[in-house]
């Protein structure tokens, strides 16, 4: 509140005291000035209009100073009262401190220039008063926000670890124990859910391994994993071919995800009798076989739709491959979260050191090899956090 708004309330008996005030505020001031001869009167009005200041004499018929200005604390607490007294009413102005919360008294008769001042500086001190009021006020909506926020993040964060807690049940426990094969696999998501997700299947003579992305991140591709879960699960029993597989899946994931999702995926095809691969690709990055004798690097380029996108995908949209493995040969398959690590010059690890630690790392298995690429995918980001969940799955000849 300014002081040019203020509004000042002025009671006395003495008809040549309120006019020498009102002419006095008049002058000097940009006050809204109302003056009252009738403390009762004054009482009324002041239980029906808001002010900043009230100044009362303290000899008045009918109510003296000081039960005026208790009355004034009691409708306007936050008001300033002041009170003028004679020189020899001074117990009467300390009894007023005491009792009404007197904000300053004066004696008669007054200085200009000091009832000028101190009325200013009650104005002011209210308007004070009043802002830091407001600024309590707000900060203690603030501070009832932010504690029933901490509050909603902790029981969210809570839910969400719970809920990476079955996600992470959702992957097996341990990959299949083949002959002729060592199965390794590596999943680190970016946040509490991660899109991606692997599984394996026993049919037969045959071991079927999935490694999945799902778009997005978070609940609902964690969620989404759990309908891919099912969906390979239940085609795997029923299909004798990864196309046949990567075909039925796309028919269920097109009938229940939502518009807009979908899931880049490879099958890994295991003749559990002999050393033979068949690989077929939805949509995942193109894998690559490391050699062992002869130290090569070999990308192995596998078109295909990611699955949920069309309906009726046939047999012919996936691309397959038939790799023979010789012994210590690793086939390397992942998601794009491992290629798409960022460097702090915007750099991603798949342009420029995937190939050259692949190079570097060939001869060791595949748990080794898992781990040598995510120390220098690390090394390259600067120990920076992930950006898309990393999934990796290896398998070597035995």
């Amino acid at each position: 509140m300014h002081a040019k708004a203020a509004s000042i309330v002025v009671v006395d008996d003495d008809a040549l005291a309120l006019t020498s005030l009102r002419a006095l505020f008049s002058l000097e001031t940009e006050y809204a000035v109302t003056c009252f001869d009738n403390p009762l009167h004054a009482c009324k009005e002041l239980e029906r209009t808001r002010v900043d200041v009230v100044v009362s004499d303290y000899l008045m018929p009918g109510m003296n100073g000081i039960d005026l200005l208790k009355e004034v604390r009691r409708l306007q607490p936050d008001a300033a009262r002041i009170l003028l007294t004679g020189f020899a009413d001074k117990e009467n102005a300390i009894r007023a401190i005491n009792e009404a919360g007197l904000y300053q008294y004066l004696e008669k008769p007054w200085d200009n220039e000091e009832i000028l001042i101190v009325i200013r500086n009650a104005v002011q001190e209210k308007s004070l008063r009043q802002t830091l009021a407001e600024k309590v006020t707000a900060l203690d909506k603030l501070f009832w926000e932010h504690k029933e926020l901490t509050e909603r993040h902790g029981y969210l964060e809570r839910e969400m670890e719970m809920a990476a807690r079955v996600q992470q049940s959702l992957l097996p426990g341990r990959l299949p124990e083949l002959e002729g094969f060592h199965v390794h696999s590596f999943y680190r998501p970016c946040h509490f859910l991660g899109g991606d997700y692997y599984d394996f299947a026993i049919c037969q003579r045959r071991a079927i391994i999935l490694v999945s992305d799902v778009s997005g991140h978070g609940a609902q591709a964690a969620l989404t994993s759990m309908l891919l879960k099912a969906s390979f699960q239940d085609a795997a029993a029923k299909v004798s071919g990864p196309c046949g597989l990567l075909a039925q899946m796309n028919s269920t994931l097109y009938r229940f995800l939502p518009a807009g999702m979908f899931v880049a995926a490879a099958l890994l095809w295991l003749d559990r009798q002999r050393p033979r691969i068949l690989i077929a690709n939805a949509g995942l990055p193109y894998p690559f076989l490391v050699g062992h004798s002869e130290r090569r690097i070999d990308e192995i380029p596998l078109t295909g739709l990611p699955l949920g996108i069309f309906e009726g995908a046939g047999l012919e949209s996936y691309d397959v491959r038939e790799l023979e493995l010789a012994p210590g040969d690793v086939l390397l398959v992942s998601t794009d979260g491992l290629g798409e690590i960022c460097s702090g010059e915007d750099e991603l690890f798949q342009d420029c050191q995937l190939r050259q630690a692949l190079a570097e790392l060939s001869g060791r298995n595949g748990s080794e090899l898992i781990d040598g690429l995510m120390d220098r995918a690390s090394r390259f980001s600067l120990n920076q956090p992930l950006a898309d969940d990393v999934t990796m799955l290896a398998v070597t000849a035995t």
